[in-house]
């Protein structure tokens, strides 16, 4: 690699988990290239959360839609990469596309890692590392970099405006003023293997109402209104239901005016932790050692023969790994994670 490259392309990965993990090797490029413009090539909508991020100078969003019309899409982002004459291009994702768009672009220099036959499209090869592994994947994307620091670096503060937006809606519910918040993310887009049962978030809001007065704040998107609807009714205490009604900004917003969030592992749980919120995560078919929160959290996880799968559904059909957290243990938890023993932390 360059000592220090003119213009760097941060190719960014494709889902807000991963992109939340990357963090810490977008700020040791940062790092180590202090006198480099470096743009970040990302997905829509994952630009709107990145447009404002200090450890990059510009966004460069794109979408790719499928069939023949996905052509025209690359073609033209390949265009647009080309004029912008870049030095070397960090290709954080693992797929072929993302390796193949910057060298059709002419960009020198491509560092990313080694799989899925795209070997031939880098000027720099990585090995790549098992999800299986022990290692968080936070610090195997650091070997892309390279950097190996002590404390990683993953902070994403909300922007002002989507602040604003949910101190609004945060103030008009919260009653009394001084109560504890608590976030409840119900859903996971990879799939239902990953999901705690609804009945359980159920009796976990109304035992924190009822034991702490805590108010409830639903998050989830568009496509998980329903599943946040009906666990919303069956919720006895104060709730706010904000499933689909949030942009990724105004999701963060919220996130981090919450005092703690419990959550499945999922986008939402990393972007409670990026935001500086404390987080209780519920792990079944994925590996924590590999993808845990990185701020302050528990990790909620029963030790089960067939447990990481990293299956979307359960191949068992029992869900044994999330039948084993009990509302008890999601309770315990929380009431030892949440900051001045069940007062608001901002306060």
């Amino acid at each position: 690699m360059q000592d220090q490259p003119k213009k760097i392309l941060l190719r960014g990965v494709n889902w807000l988990g991963d992109a939340l993990i990357t963090i810490p090797a977008m700020r040791a490029l940062r790092k180590n290239h202090p006198g480099s413009r470096i743009t970040l090539l990302i997905r829509k909508p994952l630009d709107t959360l990145f447009a404002a991020f200090d450890a990059v100078d510009d966004v460069i969003s794109f979408s790719i839609r499928k069939g023949t019309a996905g052509l025209l899409d690359r073609l033209r982002l390949v265009q647009r990469l080309r004029k912008e004459k870049f030095d070397l291009c960090l290709i954080l994702p693992n797929s072929f596309d993302s390796a193949f768009v910057p060298f059709l672009a002419g960009i020198p220099e491509r560092v990313g890692f080694n799989r899925d036959g795209r070997g031939g499209f880098l000027t720099r090869r990585v090995a790549p590392v098992s999800k299986r592994g022990k290692e968080h994947q936070a610090r195997n994307y650091l070997k892309l970099v390279p950097d190996d620091p002590v404390e990683l670096d993953f902070s994403l503060p909300p922007g002002p405006d989507a602040l604003a937006w949910a101190g609004e809606q945060i103030a008009s519910f919260r009653q009394p003023p001084d109560s504890p918040l608590i976030g409840l993310n119900p859903g996971a887009t990879y799939g239902p293997a990953k999901m705690w049962y609804p009945e359980r978030f159920c009796e976990l809001g109304t035992r924190l109402f009822n034991g702490i007065g805590a108010g409830i704040v639903l998050v989830g998107g568009p496509s998980e209104t329903d599943l946040c609807r009906t666990i919303a009714r069956g919720i006895s205490g104060n709730v706010l239901d904000l499933s689909g009604r949030t942009d990724l900004p105004r999701l963060a917003a919220i996130l981090s005016l919450c005092d703690l969030v419990v959550t499945n592992d999922s986008g939402p749980m990393h972007l409670a932790s990026a935001v500086g919120t404390p987080v209780v995560a519920l792990f079944g078919s994925t590996n924590p050692e590999a993808t845990s929160p990185l701020g302050n959290h528990t990790i909620l996880r029963k030790e089960v023969d067939c447990s990481p799968c990293l299956e979307r559904i359960c191949p068992r059909g029992d869900m044994r790994c999330m039948e084993g957290i009990e509302v008890d243990d999601v309770l315990t938890a929380v009431i030892r994670l949440l900051p001045d023993s069940g007062e608001s932390r901002h306060d």
